[in-house]
């Protein structure tokens, strides 16, 4: 829903009230996903893969930093085409960093990979 409001608004056809509840509405949604925001950077990654209870298929089949990048957006309740543009690459390059971290984590399905950070995020002592 939030891209085709995204899609709306940019194409600015909406009369002046429709363009600002569309506005307010995608700034509400924001605000939901914000509250499940995960940003796997470079020191949380760090600290993770340190930590000593720390999955051995994490440990020995390390993510890369952009797929970190695009496990916490996944998380964060991003689609592929919000990560393409939040990550600034094509839709196709963020599919095979999914497909990717999904091997390498072992999961199959989006849900799973959103799991696998909830639990991730709970070691870390994060309250999800």
């Amino acid at each position: 829903m939030a891209q085709q409001l995204r899609q709306l608004i940019q194409l600015n056809t909406l009369p002046e009230l429709e363009q600002h509840r569309a506005q307010r509405i995608l700034r509400d949604i924001n605000q939901h996903h914000r509250h499940k925001f995960a940003h796997f950077d470079e020191s949380f990654v760090e600290r993770l893969l340190n930590h000593p209870e720390v999955p051995e298929l994490i440990r020995t089949s390390p993510l890369t930093q952009r797929e970190w990048q695009v496990l916490g957006l996944i998380y964060s309740g991003y689609s592929n085409e919000q990560i393409a543009g939040e990550l600034d690459v094509a839709a196709t390059t963020i599919k095979t960093h999914i497909r990717n971290l999904y091997q390498k984590l072992g999961v199959a399905h989006r849900q799973d990979a959103v799991q696998h950070a909830q639990q991730l995020l709970k070691m870390m002592g994060y309250g999800v």
